[in-house]
């Protein structure tokens, strides 16, 4: 019964008829133009790099397969999926037996919505992850947790000689810090369309830094809500954005609260969802992918939905300052 509900195409139009759901940081770091379907279940290390224009990755929570040996070996690894069910008790389908055509396009608009918001907030999660140049997410297993982990290589670093809280700070201080992070990106030519991303303490001073400039400043400022823009040119905007781990069962910030982050956006960033590991999803890669499964202990019908996201990052793109 369930199966003939949970189809391709009756899901295919139930995601299309809920409204959008927002995704900040993968949507504007990883925007649907460039978010790809990878044909295979692993991906290659000189794959990525060629993206990353970094270091191999280093791993855990899964094995790093080598094919072939010696200094011509090709080494992958195997991003692991988001794999949710939801499972339908014998009351449920019994009331559906009764639903019209109309009102069992709404029950599985209302299934769908569940498996879709976990899986996109899941993708969200590991996408403010990689701003740090790493995936560090929990991942559940047979006998409990581990930790899915991919090293993408290491993000660049500025020291500042002066912070922004120290004495004589001012305007000027914060410009010497951007163009030094603007030039360390350049450098390691990890792009020019460069975006400055901070933590709520480094916020609060850099609004106080342009409170203290008066209006006799020969540099121009426009102040928003959550964003500073200098000259019309360069934008620093406040980085609130949090994510759920379900081990520790809490929200942790994407950014260190002293920190300002330059991001170059045209860095050469990708984002990749590899293929899945499932015979009726006909081992492709596809965005999201569900279907009706029969439980048989205990008895139930669960409807399993899956996704295997993986965003990349160029470490050479990100350069992180502590500024307080």
């Amino acid at each position: 019964m369930l199966r003939k509900i949970v189809t391709g195409k009756k899901v295919t139009e139930a995601l299309n008829a809920l409204n959008p759901i927002s995704s900040p940081v993968m949507d504007e770091f990883y925007p649907v133009n460039i978010r790809r379907q990878h044909p295979f279940s692993s991906i290659r290390i000189d794959e990525i790099k060629r993206i990353t224009k970094a270091v191999p990755m280093v791993m855990r929570g899964t094995t790093p397969v080598s094919l072939g040996t010696g200094s011509g070996s090709i080494n992958t690894i195997e991003p692991q999926p988001i794999d949710v069910i939801d499972t339908i008790s014998g009351a449920e389908l019994n009331n559906l037996k009764s639903f019209d055509g109309t009102t069992t396009k709404i029950w599985l608009q209302d299934r769908m919505a569940y498996a879709r918001d976990s899986i996109r907030a899941t993708a969200e999660a590991l996408c403010i992850q990689s701003l740090s140049g790493a995936i560090k997410f929990p991942m559940k297993t047979d006998t409990g947790m581990d930790l899915y982990e991919i090293k993408f290589g290491t993000i660049l670093s500025h020291k500042a000689e002066k912070k922004l809280n120290a004495a004589g700070a001012d305007i000027t201080t914060l410009l010497d810090i951007m163009r030094a992070q603007s030039k360390a990106i350049k450098k390691k030519g990890g792009g020019s369309k460069i975006k400055w991303k901070t933590g709520d303490s480094a916020f609060t001073r850099i609004l106080e830094l342009v409170k203290d400039m008066g209006d006799n400043s020969s540099i121009s400022v426009k102040t928003g809500v959550d964003s500073v823009t200098i000259d019309g040119k360069w934008t620093i905007e406040l980085f609130d954005e949090e994510y759920w781990d379900p081990k520790a069962k809490e929200y942790k910030s994407g950014i260190d609260t002293n920190t300002l982050k330059a991001v170059a956006m045209d860095g050469g960033w990708a984002f990749k969802y590899i293929a899945l590991d499932d015979i009726e999803a006909g081992l492709k890669a596809l965005p999201l992918f569900s279907k009706a499964v029969l439980q048989e202990i205990p008895s139930a019908w669960v409807i399993n939905t899956m996704s295997k996201p993986l965003p990349i990052p160029n470490p050479n793109s990100i350069c992180n300052t502590t500024v307080l």
